[in-house]
Order: C-alpha cells, then structure tokens, then sequence
C-alpha cells in the first residue's frame, strides 16, 4: 500500500495516538499535519472527519470553524478506534505492509 494510502494514514495517525495514550506522553500537534502526513490539506479534513465520525477519535478531539476541521491539544484514540486497530483486518494488511517495508528500511515508526 502507499504511504498515502486512506487505510496507511489512518493507521498511522491512529497508532500515534494510542502509543501517546498507553505511554501517558503529550500528543505532539506537528505529528498530525497534512504536511507531515504527507498528504493534502483536502485529503487530511476528508480523514479527521471520518475517524469522528466513525468513532474512531473522541469527539471532544475536534472543532471546526470557518477553516474546516481542526485538532485540539487534547486528540485522543477512542477505545472503539484502539479495538479497530487490532480487530480490523484491512488494518491488518497495513500492518503487515508497514512491516515489510521495515525488513527492508529498517525500523518504521507509525509517525
């Protein structure tokens, strides 16, 4: 899968905020950019607004105004997005994918 790939980014950004939560470590808000998602600023609304909506994200994670979506200091992975990780098997080949690509690289860190 690409880097960009929906499922990719979304497992990325979603890994990122449960490893904060598990480690009790303060999201850093210039992890969870487009830019440094690798991604456009359209792509990046289209993905916070389906993890929201979905569940996937507390929704007190989020506001929006006259910019469109934006992220609070206080993000955080709800607990039906940490079972979406382990449970969901198109997760699963993101996983799998990302792995790959380490026994490759070297060492793949979510964000």
């Amino acid at each position: 899968m690409a880097k960009n790939d929906y499922f990719v980014v979304m497992y990325r950004l979603m890994m990122y905020l449960y490893n904060c939560l598990k480690s009790d470590q303060q999201v850093d808000l210039s992890k969870i950019t487009p830019e440094y998602l690798g991604i456009n600023a359209r792509y990046f609304q289209y993905i916070l607004i389906n993890l929201v909506n979905d569940g996937y994200l507390m929704k007190d994670s989020t506001y929006e105004d006259m910019n469109g979506l934006n992220i609070t200091q206080d993000i955080m992975i709800s607990p039906k997005g940490i079972a979406y990780l382990h449970e969901n098997s198109t997760i699963a080949k993101v996983k799998r994918s990302i792995k790959g690509l380490s026994d490759i690289v070297g060492n793949v860190n979510p964000l």
